[in-house]
């Protein structure tokens, strides 16, 4: 709330400690560090990427042991949708055959 209402400005490094950035990297070192981040995340899962999004979103005022019980009965949409989709067979074969997965988003 203070650097809401007083705009104050802080150093990466107090940002880092209070949790606001993941880590700090030299301005020449940016893009490069961006798009490695990137292609991860482009390389991802995408069904697990969306029922992540939609846990933290609905599960932020819930108590954890409610939210693991509302994943585990399959309650929250895209966690039925990945429970049930093709990516979760994949991601299984991939890990069992020790080779990387083909995610196709269904």
């Amino acid at each position: 709330m203070e650097m809401l209402l007083t705009g104050r400005w802080m150093q990466a490094d107090e940002a880092a400690r209070w949790g606001m950035i993941n880590r700090v990297v030299p301005a020449d070192q940016l893009m490069t560090e961006a798009r490695k981040l990137a292609d991860e995340l482009a390389s991802g899962p995408p069904l697990v990427f969306a029922a992540i999004k939609e846990i933290v979103r609905e599960a932020e005022d819930m108590k954890f042991v409610d939210a693991m019980a509302q994943i585990a009965r399959n309650q929250f949409e895209t966690v039925e949708v990945l429970h049930r989709s093709e990516d979760q067979l994949e991601g299984a074969r991939a890990f069992a055959e020790k080779r990387d997965p083909i995610w196709k988003g269904r």
